[in-house]
């Protein structure tokens, strides 16, 4: 090993930086998505919580309506009903109290796209990393008129989903960030 190649290397400077003066993602705004992305997820939620329901119900009906004497010693129904609706409630709280943090801000050099209550996330890619994106909506999506914005970057790893954007916001954000890409 060549001892002045680590000379050269402990010469750079490697200034410490203060982290109190660099800004606070938390001070951008964020705009948010749909209310209608709101809509069709606890809709979503609703009919998962009913066939759920449903299918742990199937077993005391057979019992109690068609009289399967078979079914007399099956008394456990309950509990996969009771952990669906421990379940179905964190969901819900998810949904419902997570939706106002949901939400994306475009600064000068990233783009940052939040979500959560209970399981929070912020994400965060520089225009930079940025190799392309796409826009996609599934039947659900397209009737209400909401796009979902996927940005692909380098390595992948940090590949970020804007879900529930209106046609004309997932446009116009897809538009800024191809500029901000080709530079």
């Amino acid at each position: 090993m060549n001892p002045t190649a680590n000379m050269e290397i402990s010469n750079v400077p490697n200034p410490a930086l203060d982290l109190s003066a660099l800004p606070r993602i938390e001070d951008v705004e964020f705009h948010q998505v749909s209310k209608k992305y709101r809509a069709m997820r606890l809709a979503l939620w609703g009919s998962v919580q009913f066939l759920y329901s449903c299918a742990c119900l199937t077993p005391y009906l057979l019992y109690k309506v068609g009289g399967d004497q078979d079914m007399a010693q099956f008394s456990g129904w309950y509990w996969p009903l009771g952990a669906g609706a421990a379940f179905g409630l964190l969901w819900f709280l998810e949904e419902w109290k997570g939706f106002p943090r949901r939400g994306y801000a475009v600064r000068e050099r990233d783009i940052t796209y939040r979500a959560g209550w209970l399981f929070r996330s912020t994400t965060t890619v520089p225009f930079g990393m940025i190799q392309h994106s796409e826009l996609s909506q599934g039947p659900v999506s397209r009737k209400l008129g909401l796009n979902h914005l996927k940005l692909f970057t380098a390595g992948g790893s940090g590949n970020l989903r804007i879900a529930g954007l209106e046609d004309e916001d997932a446009q116009t954000l897809r538009a800024v960030i191809e500029a901000r890409t080709r530079r």
